[in-house]
């Protein structure tokens, strides 16, 4: 009996998705420590810097900083704004409290306006808008996971979750094997001049239990997700490359 079999691929629904984080614990790896050090950068790079292995699945699904192992038709894609603050109102706030809050509202509703966004194949400029044109879709609003909260919606709150919600391409863009695909912020010079005096996020005050009731402080994160839907061509299980 021959068991020779013709190689085949396979197209399976795929998500491409990246992050940067900015907190006070933040590795360089990660993102950045503060806000100012993020507005001095000149060009914020997505899908090119960062690996599950070296920061985690919950920031980016990328196994390499190079390019793609398969072939990947876009679909959509998505920005998104994570000021990491908390949406309850602040009693008697001290002026830190208040700057925190205040970073968080500027970060998710000032910012996206005022970020330039494009995406790359190899060289080619397949996008070039702003954030706010381009909301991620899914994920949360004000800090709540599901369809419904408090929190003020607004084009700039980067929509509900709902996966209608994302800049769809007329056409799916494919990028072929081995191809390296980026995506790249800008701010503005406004969105630099709002980010060098933004507070690092602050904290999250809980007890610790080995510590006889002492209290620890956990450093918050701000974070930007970059994602990108569609399919993927790979090798069907068992089967050889075409």
């Amino acid at each position: 009996m021959n068991e020779e079999r013709t190689p085949v691929n396979v197209v399976e629904a795929f998500a491409l998705y990246d992050t940067i984080q900015i907190g006070t614990d933040v590795t360089e790896q990660e993102g950045y420590k503060s806000f100012a050090a993020l507005a001095g950068e000149e060009e914020i790079p997505f899908f090119s810097k960062r690996t599950r292995s070296n920061v985690g699945l919950a920031y980016t699904n990328k196994d390499s900083t190079d390019a793609l192992p398969f072939v990947f038709f876009a679909y959509s894609m998505g920005v998104e704004f994570l000021g990491s603050t908390d949406r309850e109102a602040i009693s008697n706030p001290t002026d830190e409290l208040a700057a925190e809050a205040e970073g968080g509202y500027i970060m998710e509703k000032l910012l996206p306006a005022h970020t330039g966004v494009t995406l790359k194949v190899r060289e080619d400029e397949r996008l070039a808008g702003t954030a706010e044109m381009i909301p991620p879709g899914y994920g949360s609003v004000g800090y709540t996971a599901g369809a419904f909260n408090q929190a003020p919606i607004q084009a700039t709150t980067q929509s509900w979750p709902d996966l209608s919600n994302r800049f769809k391409f007329p056409e799916p863009i494919r990028i072929p094997r081995n191809t390296i695909v980026t995506a790249n912020l800008r701010f503005s010079k406004f969105a630099k001049r709002l980010l060098t005096y933004l507070p690092a996020p602050g904290g999250i005050k809980l007890w610790d239990p080995s510590g006889e009731g002492t209290a620890i402080l956990i450093p918050r994160r701000a974070m930007i997700r970059v994602s990108l839907l569609g399919k993927r061509e790979v090798q069907q299980r068992g089967e050889l490359h075409v």
